[in-house]
């Protein structure tokens, strides 16, 4: 009888050692630090008060898909999946950031995410960035208004631009009001922090991130969120705010 248990003693104690061996294979290791210079909150007072709810899920970019072939923040989408990698060694906040890297000159590491919104009211976009390497475009936002969720629904740039001015569109296709592409400063955390009123016709907001070929940015803490609209009186009387 006493041999018998020790048999199946033996046999646990070699199947807890099999399971502690295949849970530490998905032990990732602990990166190393990469000098990039940290992120430092500016002080300055904004017009537009910022409702707070995020209308991104995952926007921290937190939360990626296990076992998948390529590396898939929960939530988003990636073209050209192998350009979008999960990175622990350049981080803004958290625990890891989106690598965007371009490996072919006919691809554009791209992540994107559609979320609902409200006509003609003001959305507030706001993410932190650093670039780690340039080349000839580098990177910029890339978004689209929709009149429903589908892709079929985009609306067009024709009349986009017939919206807004040409400094305004670059907020959505660009690297900020009145920019092409991200500001070309290296190695180093930026907010890109914006407002932008959206179209009487779009019900959907699709925010995306563009790193094109020979560039490579690192993306942490999307943010998408309503802007309440602020009406100022003359001196001696309160501010109200107002929500369209």
């Amino acid at each position: 009888m006493n041999r018998k248990y020790l048999s199946l003693l033996c046999l646990l104690i070699l199947l807890v050692g099999c399971d502690k061996q295949k849970y530490e294979d998905f032990i990732e290791p602990e990166p190393d630090p990469i000098n990039i210079i940290p992120y430092t909150e500016e002080e300055g007072e904004r017009e537009d008060i910022d409702e707070g709810q995020n209308l991104l899920i995952n926007g921290g970019l937190e939360d990626w898909l296990p076992f998948s072939a390529y590396d898939m923040p929960k939530n988003w989408l990636c073209h050209n999946n192998n350009n979008v990698k999960r990175d622990y060694k350049v981080v803004c906040e958290g625990r890891c950031s989106a690598k965007m890297q371009s490996l072919e000159k006919s691809t554009t590491a791209r992540i994107d995410q559609v979320v609902p919104v409200t006509p003609n009211r003001k959305i507030r976009i706001r993410f932190h960035y650093a670039i780690t390497q340039w080349k000839d475009k580098g990177a910029r936002t890339y978004c689209y208004f929709r009149t429903r969720a589908a892709e079929s629904s985009t609306i067009s740039a024709e009349a986009l631009n017939y919206f807004y001015d040409t400094n305004t569109l670059r907020i959505i296709r660009g690297g900020g009001y009145g920019l092409t592409y991200f500001p070309h400063e290296l190695n180093r955390w930026l907010t890109f922090d914006e407002t932008i009123e959206v179209p009487p016709s779009a019900n959907y907001f699709a925010f995306g991130i563009n790193s094109y070929y020979g560039t490579t940015i690192y993306v942490d803490d999307c943010w998408v969120t309503n802007v309440a609209n602020q009406i100022y009186l003359p001196p001696g009387r309160r501010r109200i705010t107002i929500n369209e």
